[in-house]
């Protein structure tokens, strides 16, 4: 919005805009997707470009999957008016592709991560100036974050057990129990001390395709925990250290997510040591 805003274009926001209001828009942009404010939208105005947000994922469109089988005819025919859907990566634009019927538009994959000044470990906040890592304090637990809503496809439940492993372990790598913050609402002022407090994010998604919250997090400097459930993060760029990317994460059960959970974790910890060595 504020890109938009400094080139000159009015932005505004709506859940269920009016007839009029949509007609009148030179360019409508939805968001996410099997809602009926989504349809209505569709049904008036006919310069659409549409993100669903990883909403055609097979794992996500099996979730309550029933439902979305009995409204498919309706999201197809929405998706027919549009006039281009908008993925942002390559895995997300097969999801879409397996979705559509013969007669909606083209899918374009956008690059999302433009918008962010991500560095490659040489710009944000709290990192050496060597590799873009995170010195943790040896005298404190390290802070993990969870930062987004909880949802079963999110993985919350899986980095929970990781973390109740971890700390229960008779010979953990950690000299202090790390410690989970799980955080569904913050903004402002209260968001930016979530910020302060948090070492690392971890987002140990099953469905997401981008995953705004990593953006934010490398913005900052952090390091960050993700996987191959949001594919847009694994183009092989770890900037500088400060992304690891879980592959096998997305297809695998839970015994083999909350193994890799743990694995990311613990070798934080040796990765700071050698930092700590070197610096001596």
């Amino acid at each position: 919005m504020g890109e938009q805003s400094r080139e000159g274009h009015e932005v505004a926001f709506a859940t269920w805009a009016s007839a009029r209001r949509l007609r009148s828009a030179d360019e409508v942009w939805i968001h996410c997707a099997w809602k009926p404010c989504l349809w209505w939208a569709a049904l008036w105005d006919k310069n659409i470009h549409w993100m669903p947000e990883c909403s055609y994922d097979p794992i996500r469109r099996a979730y309550h999957g029933w439902k979305k089988t009995l409204v498919g005819p309706i999201e197809r025919a929405c998706l027919r008016r549009a006039k281009a859907l908008v993925a942002t990566c390559e895995a997300e634009k097969d999801w879409i592709q397996s979705y559509l019927d013969p007669h909606c538009p083209p899918v374009i994959v956008t690059d999302i991560k433009r918008f962010f000044k991500l560095g490659n470990g040489e710009q944000g906040t709290g990192n050496t100036g060597k590799t873009g890592q995170t010195c943790f304090p040896s005298d404190r637990p390290l802070h993990l974050l969870y930062l987004g809503r909880k949802h079963p496809l999110k993985g919350l439940e899986l980095l929970e057990e990781a973390v109740r492993q971890i700390s229960s372990a008779p010979h953990s790598p950690f000299p202090v129990p790390p410690q989970l913050k799980v955080v569904s609402n913050a903004f402002g002022e209260e968001k930016e001390q979530v910020w302060n407090w948090c070492d690392v994010l971890v987002l140990p998604t099953l469905s997401d395709n981008f995953g705004l919250v990593i953006a934010e997090a490398l913005e900052r400097g952090k390091r960050v925990i993700t996987t191959d459930g949001a594919p847009a993060w694994g183009d092989g760029n770890d900037y500088g250290g400060r992304l690891v990317f879980l592959k096998g994460f997305r297809d695998g059960t839970d015994e083999v997510r909350v193994g890799l959970l743990k694995d990311a974790i613990a070798k934080l910890v040796g990765m700071d040591e050698q930092e700590r060595m070197h610096d001596l």
